[in-house]
């Protein structure tokens, strides 16, 4: 196996549930009390439903070949290559949202993250010395591809 391509998002069941309560809610306490009109004016209403609109949205397309590793963070232009030859160390981790401050991309005490949900990750030292972690869903995928393209002194894995 020398390619494998992962797709991740911020919708869980969690955001699903939290967006239908909250929006359900703004929705029955203008209705209950008024006409739809209130709700259309309601700029609360918008901004919360533009905010939901916008996490369904956003996408961490992540590709891994022969090249290396490429991130992709839809609807952002944001695409970064990370070369496997630029590796000093590569390995998968958990991580706790503490590191880093949440999901997305951040910074944190330990470099950069581009994660989108769960607390597993690809984690990258490049030979610059700058620390990456890319989030994953699927750690016996990527381990394999590890496998392929890394010789086993540069990795090591404590997930």
């Amino acid at each position: 196996m020398n390619y494998f391509e992962e797709s991740q998002s911020f919708v869980s069941k969690w955001t699903i549930a939290i967006a239908i309560l909250l929006l359900g809610l703004l929705s029955y306490r203008f209705l209950a009390g008024g006409t739809i009109s209130m709700l259309a004016e309601n700029v609360g209403f918008w901004i919360m439903l533009l905010i939901f609109i916008a996490l369904f949205a956003v996408r961490l397309k992540t590709t891994y070949d022969a090249e290396g590793i490429h991130i992709h963070f839809i609807p952002f232009v944001f695409n970064r290559v990370y070369k496997w030859e630029d590796m000093e160390e590569a390995y998968l981790r958990k991580y706790s949202l503490m590191d880093y401050g949440g999901w997305g991309y951040r910074f944190g005490s330990d470099g950069l993250a581009i994660t989108t949900s769960g607390n597993k990750g690809l984690q990258l030292k490049m030979k610059t010395g700058k620390k990456v972690l890319i989030g994953t869903q699927d750690t016996d995928a990527v381990q394999r591809i590890l496998d392929y393209y890394l010789s086993q002194e540069r990795r090591k894995s404590d997930v």
